[in-house]
């Protein structure tokens, strides 16, 4: 059986390459062995190019370990201490195999990181993501509830975009609710989100329970999806797996793609599909010589 490794240094605990790690674990059961050092395995497997320091890389280069890298969105170095870039490019360099998000992706970036490699799209965790199931009470009827989550500050979240549209929702219909979830800014709390109008909204900081995550999108008639060139985003996929309506969408980045994969299906888009496209490219990359 194959020994994957899981390359991550990070401390943070949430996030999209965070999600991913969680639903391609568990899809990977029974499939794979996964391993906790870089010394056992097979394959060492790069999530997120932020998540490793580029030592732990180069100890799997230097012990011949096959590396994976996952491309999950660009890291610009403005936002990454003046290494997201550079990571992006050298993991890709040392890599075996690199795996996109989404056809958008591949096509922005692969004549940056010089390399190709094949798309495998994300997955969630049907378990968790499903109609059915608990809510929470907002005290609104759930037809007037609207959703905007994100998690960090990233301006390509496009919140400008929901304020204004939200303001317009509430102007035809007073009993309208907007639901936030994610990091914001303190003074965006103390000054209502610049709400000013009396603006009905409920702040619920980062949610980094899937399962409250999953209620709260249970909760909600619509889901705002503002995002500008996101690879593939796991909000949106778990949120229309809930039984959410995406609305306010940006059809940039792989949004088109995503929107596409949902027609296919719940199975198309959770974790088993997923982990079984891995496990594919798992055993070619090991096989190589």
């Amino acid at each position: 059986m194959i020994k994957l490794y899981f390359a991550n240094d990070s401390k943070q605990g949430i996030g999209g390459a965070w999600s991913f790690i969680r639903n391609l674990k568990k899809g990977l059961l029974g499939k794979v062995e996964m391993v906790e050092t870089v010394e056992e395995c097979d394959i060492f497997l790069i999530s997120g190019v932020t998540m490793v320091q580029k030592d732990t890389v180069y100890k799997a280069r230097d012990l011949k370990k096959k590396i994976i890298v996952r491309i999950d969105n660009c890291p610009r170095n403005s936002r990454n201490r003046n290494t997201g870039t550079s990571r992006l490019r050298g993991f890709s360099q040392l890599a075996n195999e690199v795996i996109w998000q989404s056809e958008w992706a591949r096509w922005y970036l692969k004549d940056f990181v010089g390399r190709d490699g094949k798309i495998i799209y994300n997955g969630v965790d049907l378990d968790v993501f499903k109609p059915e199931g608990a809510t929470l009470d907002f005290h609104n009827k759930k037809e007037d509830t609207y959703l905007y989550s994100r998690f960090n500050r990233d301006e390509g979240k496009r919140f400008e975009q929901v304020y204004y549209e939200y303001q317009l929702i509430q102007r035809n219909n007073r009993n309208a609710k907007l639901i936030l979830v994610g990091k914001f800014s303190p003074d965006n709390q103390e000054y209502n989100f610049d709400f000013f109008r009396g603006e009905r909204y409920e702040y619920y900081g980062i949610v980094d329970n899937p399962e409250t995550m999953a209620r709260i999108y249970r909760s909600c008639k619509y889901m705002f999806a503002p995002y500008y060139n996101d690879c593939y985003s796991n909000a949106y996929l778990e949120g229309a797996l809930t039984g959410i309506e995406l609305c306010g969408i940006n059809m940039s980045g792989g949004t088109p793609e995503l929107l596409e994969n949902i027609k296919k299906g719940r199975e198309f888009n959770g974790i088993e599909r997923m982990a079984k496209d891995y496990v594919k490219v798992f055993e070619e990359v090991v096989g190589r010589t």
